[in-house]
């Protein structure tokens, strides 16, 4: 099998040469059940454990390896290295801890709905988490079909939220190629987004097969359910991959890395306040309040700047010091052990 297909190379190559081990081969983590992975190697495909080794090392359950990670095999049998990521798409999970989404992503489809459930702070977040991976955003509007006038919604959604948007109909087929030319042989995208926006039916017409449930969505409230319930990745006709996951309400970002890039217009704004170290909350000559009341700038916009960059702070400060706990508490066993 040739593992080019699924976008191995040279700096791939390079990575795994690193280990100078030559019983480790290379594969492709597709899918992830319960502990164990589903891998495309060059043998073929298989489900193989994670090794104890590298289980122990893991800090976060971020270090593990997840869908769209190119790992090493020991003839085979268990993953003993997670090669080094070019990008992550992660969350903090409910300790603040990293969970990562999918790994090797080159572009993520941040997809919603032109219903009754579109939330323009929503999508801000998940342009948030990609840019803070380093991962290009595509926002891709679904449901075209529900709205008057679907092409001035999805403007008025690239303008609100600062990303490329594209707008389609699953059901009436139109837009659908415009998405297709967006994937690559050989590159990665990943679908997020909540539950019920349609990621699950998108697969399936970009597969050309009912590969992944769809379910409706809830008549009261338009409020879509849960269809996909793990993260997988598919190889297309054409060679593009594509990984769905499942839906997402409110994800938590893992840090505050990356948050000004979904913010460009705040900070381009920030650029032209007088005091370098303005926090724009009423200081003279301030950028940012000069752009609100000019009205080039929704307030939202920086709200919501400032909530997500505080909770990023929040989830690594975290992490930061129960890692700090952590070293300390090791060096007191061992402490302890050498003066038994």
């Amino acid at each position: 099998m040739n593992l080019t297909t699924l976008g191995w190379d040279g700096a791939w190559a390079e990575a795994l040469a690193v280990h100078e081990d030559r019983a480790l081969t290379p594969a492709r983590v597709l899918a992830v059940h319960r502990g164990r992975y589903a891998v495309r190697a060059g043998q073929g495909d298989a489900l193989v454990p994670a090794a104890g080794a590298l289980e122990a090392a893991a800090r976060d359950p971020a270090e593990l390896p997840a869908v769209g990670d190119w790992v090493a095999l020991r003839r085979g049998e268990a993953i003993r290295h997670v090669l080094p990521r070019r990008t992550l798409l992660s969350r903090a999970d409910d300790d603040a801890r990293e969970e990562a989404l999918a790994a090797n992503v080159d572009l993520c489809l941040v997809t919603t709905s032109l219903d009754l459930d579109l939330n323009l702070r929503r999508l801000e977040r998940f342009v948030a988490l990609a840019r803070a991976g380093g991962v290009e955003v595509l926002l891709v509007c679904t449901k075209g079909d529900l709205s008057r006038d679907p092409a001035g919604q999805a403007e008025e959604v690239s303008a609100a939220v600062g990303a490329e948007t594209i707008v389609l109909s699953a059901l009436d087929g139109w837009g659908v190629n415009a998405l297709r030319a967006r994937l690559v042989p050989q590159r990665t995208a990943a679908l997020v987004g909540m539950s019920g926006v349609g990621k699950s039916t998108l697969v399936n017409l970009l597969l050309g097969e009912q590969r992944q449930r769809t379910l409706a969505v809830r008549e009261r409230d338009a409020r879509g359910r849960h269809a996909t319930t793990h993260r997988e990745l598919f190889v297309l006709d054409d060679g593009a991959l594509l990984i769905d996951t499942p839906g997402l309400r409110l994800p938590r970002m893992a840090s505050a890395a990356g948050v000004e890039d979904a913010f460009a217009d705040v900070v381009a704004a920030a650029e032209r306040c007088r005091f370098g170290d303005c926090r724009h909350d009423g200081e003279p000559g301030c950028g940012v309040a000069a752009a609100i009341a000019a009205g080039e700038l929704d307030p939202k916009r920086l709200d919501a700047m400032r909530k997500l960059e505080r909770e990023g702070r929040s989830a690594a400060e975290r992490r930061e010091r129960e890692r700090q706990f952590a070293r300390h508490h090791r060096k007191e066993i061992r402490a302890r052990t050498r003066h038994r």
